[in-house]
């Protein structure tokens, strides 16, 4: 059983010179890495923040984010990861709900933090990643603080939205990860090596750019991260930094496939390419396997899961009539597809797929009755609804709650339809997730205007950006005379999606 805070020290005995992350030209070693982990953990010993405490982070991929990740492991804090997209209010709310008591932004950020500042617990320290927190870090000793530790310790806590808008905080602990991992090495071909050159593009708020960062380290592997997706970009540094393996979602494929010259690439250091959030389609996939010329493995999971509950292996993308699936469970993880009454449901028959294992979140922070409600006698209620087939393959058909995933990103309807309801001009609205070619799914809302109200659609979308990250607010508005619902005045989402996913060959993407 792992301790990631031992992990570092351990790769930077092993490997001290070798590079750990790559990021906007600038390299960082295992050994620098565990040296300034020491100097952020005795800062923040040193600020009176105890074992335990919530330390936010608001900040873009770095190399800085891991040394960050480091001092709160070595400080025995919890690295409190926020997603830089939302907005100041939604920020605002996890800081008081997490009970963070330090935050860390980056410059773009700075503004936004000096306004959250007053919702932080003591000491309340705010600190810019810039020139103030490498003189805060360098002043600080080296020395390994060396506190105790215990593999059952929450060292990561991430946000998740709910169905009633608010989000809550998934708690992962150093067992959680262990568990998680320890099921991805078993499958040869997941399993990387010292000499990896691993591409983390995703968030390392989401726990997919987690993942990819603590696997990597767990490895010894070179990370390379970026703060943003440019596909030119991508390509350039896939071929120029030789990249071995990446994590990638299906839009970003299918961006990098669109850059001018592509084919004529050298991508012959790839080995593989795992992507997830959404199956990929049939003519990109192909289009991928002649361009890259690597391997593809597609994850489906979710964070409290601590990531991938099911894979679909590089061979079965070779078998065009699995490409639908998500995959087999992984080693040691069970997976079920059940009924409303918990029953397991037969071969294609449709319902509610529900996961367990010891990688699964030791509960929502501070909300008892939302793991209550997902957690239930040991399973995960996932509220995916799917099924097996005959081989033991899982398809994914719909979803038992309303949840839209775009870009590989989860909007939940009433989060959106909510900021909709602060418009004065609406009188009613619903929010649903249509087909999209890029994204899996885009978020499209259904409103019904107050008498002498303008049909604007892009109004509309520019004052809920007010309210809520741009990732949930609505791409299209269409204006309607009612909303559907049932007697007891729930929406008929089902209803107002059907017209839209009429002529697809599965209710998600």
């Amino acid at each position: 059983m792992k301790l990631f805070s031992d992990v570092i020290r351990e790769q930077a005995r092993a490997r001290p010179h070798a590079v750990a992350c790559r990021f906007a030209g600038s390299e960082i070693t295992y050994g620098a890495l565990d040296h300034r982990s020491n100097q952020v953990a005795q800062g923040l010993i040193a600020a009176s923040v105890a074992p335990g405490t919530r330390v936010a982070v608001l900040s873009k991929n770095s190399a800085a984010y891991l040394e960050l990740l480091g001092g709160t492991l070595k400080s025995a804090t919890v690295l409190l990861a926020l997603n830089w997209r939302l907005a100041p209010a939604e920020l605002g709310y996890i800081l008081d709900h997490g009970e963070a008591a330090v935050l860390f932004a980056e410059p773009e950020f700075a503004n936004v933090a000096a306004e959250l500042a007053g919702r932080l617990r003591p000491p309340a320290l705010v600190m810019t990643l810039d020139g103030a927190y490498d003189a805060w870090r360098d002043a600080q000793p080296s020395d390994d603080p060396n506190l105790p530790a215990s593999p059952e310790d929450v060292f990561v806590q991430m946000y998740t939205s709910g169905t009633t808008g608010l989000p809550k905080g998934v708690q992962l602990t150093h067992a959680n990860y262990n568990a998680s991992f320890d099921a991805m090495g078993r499958l040869d071909w997941s399993i990387a090596e010292a000499g990896d050159t691993i591409f983390a593009p995703a968030p390392f708020f989401h726990v997919n750019g987690l993942n990819a960062v603590l696997r990597g380290m767990l490895s010894g592997c070179r990370i390379l991260t970026i703060d943003q997706f440019r596909p030119s970009d991508v390509v350039d540094l896939f071929e120029r930094e030789r990249v071995t393996r990446a994590s990638l979602a299906p839009a970003m494929i299918q961006m990098c496939l669109e850059t001018p010259g592509v084919a004529a690439r050298d991508f012959s250091a790839l080995k593989l390419i795992t992507y997830g959030g959404s199956p990929i389609s049939d003519t990109v996939l192909k289009r991928a396997r002649d361009v890259f010329g690597c391997d593809f493995a597609q994850g489906y999971g979710m964070t409290e899961a601590t990531g991938p509950v099911t894979m679909l292996a590089p061979a079965d993308h070779r078998d065009d009539s699995l490409l639908l699936s998500c995959g087999r469970p992984l080693p040691g993880i069970g997976v079920q597809v059940v009924r409303p009454d918990g029953s397991p449901c037969a071969p294609r028959e449709v319902g509610e797929v529900i996961a367990r294992g010891p990688m699964l979140t030791v509960g929502y922070w501070r909300d008892p009755d939302a793991t209550a409600r997902t957690i239930r006698d040991g399973w995960l209620y996932t509220g995916d609804a799917g099924y097996f087939d005959e081989t033991g393959y899982l398809y994914i058909h719909d979803r038992v709650k309303d949840m839209i995933v775009s870009g590989g990103e989860n909007v939940y309807p009433a989060e959106v339809e909510n900021a909709l309801a602060k418009d004065p001009d609406i009188a009613d609205a619903a929010v649903i997730g249509v087909p999209d070619a890029r994204w899996g799914e885009a978020v499209k809302a259904l409103v019904v205007l107050r008498p002498g109200a303008a049909r604007d659609g892009q109004a509309v979308i520019d004052r809920v950006r007010r309210h809520i990250a741009g990732y949930k607010a609505p791409k299209s508005v269409d204006f309607v005379e009612a909303i559907p619902r049932n007697p007891a005045g729930k929406i008929l989402r089902r209803e107002l999606r059907q017209p839209y996913w009429a002529d697809q060959a599965r209710a998600v993407h």
